[in-house]
């Protein structure tokens, strides 16, 4: 019920933001890019294989995580984050649940999930920080925008400044936090912590993101590289609607909206959320809002069909999974 009160009011905004700037200005921007929507499409698609392969490097056992399989998982988890309220929060979960049915245990596919999400992350932070500084030295952007821009470099900044922390001197910050968690009253009640799986579940992530520095630093590379497409990506909508732009504007644009889908997770596809957040940044640089709401719109269409073949990808692994199970008498499972 509250998903779709939620996704009811993101199209009500979205309807209301379309109408106000002008839906037939926002078509022919769309209509522009064409073709050029296969490109845009294909470089969606190669985000999620540079995360994908990410997510392999991040399984502690070396080859237990074959990559069609990490490709597969990838693109199912964007279905879920894409078709559900819940973002991050159910998306990331569900990969472990994937994860185990390609041989992983629960605690190694809690921590190649993390693993990944992390690393992607902490690019993430550095670029949102990176903006929001440049943003607050640079642009006149007014009180409004300026003091959420301090906010978002003070929150990104201590994220990775904790991470940074917690990793090199191995502090076992998730257990920690679960723990605190579970003394509260009410929250207490209903998280169950197995200290000691969560320990080994952050034995396993501490030794990729702290004691294979060599792996780690090419996980790094692989998420850099996919934020880095995102990027290209953003600057070729740009080009073929028309609106005339650097690829170092695109790349403020893609680092100063990294908050969004974080932020407005509980919003399914960040409906009307996502049109707001562009047309706030477009302007604050320059660009004009109906450009913000176009590029919103486009990008989510991308994502309904990597959502598609997510569903797809999601299907084959379930079905892989049912075929390959055969009970055996005598045998240990």
């Amino acid at each position: 019920m509250l998903r779709a009160f939620l996704l009811i009011a993101g199209l009500i905004v979205s309807v209301y933001l379309v109408i106000e700037l002008g839906p037939g200005e926002i078509l022919a921007l769309l209509l522009r890019i064409g073709w050029g929507f296969v490109p845009i499409a294909a470089l969606y698609a190669g985000h999620q294989a540079l995360r994908a392969w990410a997510l392999r490097l991040s399984a502690a056992r070396p080859g237990s995580l074959a990559y069609g399989d990490a490709l597969a998982i990838r693109f199912s988890g964007e279905a879920i984050q894409f078709l559900t309220s819940t973002g991050p929060f159910l998306a990331e979960p569900s990969k472990v649940l994937l994860l185990g049915r390609r041989g992983l245990t629960k605690i190694e596919g809690f921590a190649v999930t993390i693993g990944e999400y992390l690393a992607y992350t902490f690019v993430s932070a550095l670029m949102l920080a990176m903006a929001m500084a440049y943003l607050v030295a640079r642009v006149d952007v007014g009180p409004a925008l300026r003091n959420t821009a301090i906010v978002l470099l003070v929150v990104s900044a201590t994220f990775l400044a904790v991470s940074t922390v917690a990793i090199s001197n191995r502090i076992y910050l998730i257990g920690g936090v679960m723990r605190r968690l579970g003394e509260l009253p009410v929250i207490g009640r209903r998280v169950r912590l197995d200290a000691e799986a969560v320990r080994r579940m952050e034995d396993l992530l501490l030794g990729i993101l702290r004691e294979r520095p060599g792996r780690f630093t090419k996980i790094l590379l692989l998420e850099t590289l996919a934020h880095a497409v995102l990027v290209v990506e953003l600057w070729w909508l740009l080009r073929m609607s028309e609106v005339a732009s650097g690829f170092d504007r695109a790349l403020l644009l893609e680092s100063a909206s990294k908050f969004t889908g974080l932020a407005f997770f509980f919003i399914p596809g960040q409906v009307g959320a996502s049109e707001g957040v562009n047309i706030v940044l477009f302007r604050a640089l320059g660009f004009s809002g109906t450009a913000g709401v176009a590029v919103a719109l486009a990008r989510r269409v991308r994502s309904a069909l990597a959502a598609v073949a997510g569903l797809a990808a999601l299907a084959l692994i379930l079905r892989g999974s049912r075929a390959s199970h055969r009970p055996s008498r005598g045998v240990e499972t």
